[in-house]
C-alpha cells in the first residue's frame, strides 16, 4: 500500500509537486454543494454542538485549543471558525453512504500537520506525553490522586495543576508530525477548495477524477 493509503496513484491526478502535499478527507454532500456554490468551504462551529451533542463540551475545548495553536502556523481566514480534518492515509477517513472521500492536492503552507494518535490524546482530554517514562510518571500520579476519569479534571475546580499540565502537553501537538510515520499524519485545513480536489471516490468505491465546474 502506498503512503497515500490507496494501492495505486488515481487515474489522471497529476503528480505530487513539491509544494503540494496529497491528502484525503471525507466530507457530506453539503460541504460538495457549498463549495459548488460558493467555490470554498469553511467551517462553522455550531455544526460541531450540533453533531456531537452531550460530549459537545469536549470537542469544542479541543477545537479552540486547536484553532488557538494552528492560527499560529497558518493564518486563519475570516469564516473558518474550525478546521477541516484530513489525512495522509485514506483508512483514516471514516465515510458512510452520505459521504464522498476526496483526494486533493494542497499547498503544503495551507496545511497544518500532526500525529493523529497526539489528537486522538485531547480528544479525550488525556495527557500527551514525552515518552514512555513520562507516560508511566504521569499514570502514577493519576493513580496517587485516585482520578480514573479525565472528564472530573476538567468539570470540576478541583485539580487546577492537573489540568494546567494536561493542557500545557497538548502543545506538543504541533511538534508530533516531525517524527511521526506517514500513516499516521493527519493535517488540519482552514478552507477546503475545489481547485485542491483531483478526485471523488464515492461509498461504493467508484472514482470519480473531479473536473471544476462540473458538478461537484
Amino acid at each position: 500500500m502506498s503512503s497515500d493509503g490507496m494501492g495505486s496513484e488515481a487515474h489522471g491526478a497529476s503528480a505530487t509537486k513539491a509544494d503540494t502535499i496529497r491528502l484525503w478527507t471525507a466530507q457530506a454532500q453539503v460541504v460538495l454543494d457549498t463549495l459548488e456554490r460558493e467555490g470554498v468551504y469553511r467551517v462553522k462551529m455550531r455544526f460541531v454542538d450540533q453533531k456531537f451533542g452531550d460530549t459537545a463540551w469536549i470537542f469544542r475545548k479541543a477545537y479552540q485549543f486547536y484553532v488557538h495553536g494552528a492560527e499560529r502556523l497558518v493564518p486563519r481566514p475570516e469564516g473558518s471558525e474550525s478546521a477541516i480534518w484530513c489525512y495522509r492515509n485514506a483508512r483514516w477517513a471514516t465515510m458512510d453512504e452520505n459521504c464522498t472521500l476526496l483526494q486533493l492536492e494542497v499547498p503544503r503552507d495551507q496545511v497544518v500537520l500532526f500525529d493523529l494518535r497526539s489528537w486522538n490524546r485531547i480528544l479525550n482530554l488525556q495527557y500527551i506525553p514525552l515518552d514512555g517514562e513520562d507516560e508511566h510518571r504521569w499514570r502514577h500520579e493519576l493513580k496517587e490522586q485516585g482520578i480514573t476519569n479525565m472528564n472530573k479534571v476538567f468539570q470540576t475546580p478541583m485539580y487546577p495543576f492537573l489540568r494546567r499540565k494536561v493542557e500545557s502537553s497538548w502543545e506538543r501537538l504541533f511538534t508530533s508530525a516531525q517524527h511521526c510515520e506517514d500513516e499516521y499524519l493527519q493535517a488540519g485545513l482552514w478552507e477546503l477548495r475545489p481547485e485542491w480536489i483531483v478526485l471523488r471516490v464515492g461509498f461504493g468505491g467508484d472514482f470519480t477524477p473531479y473536473a471544476q465546474g462540473h458538478g461537484a
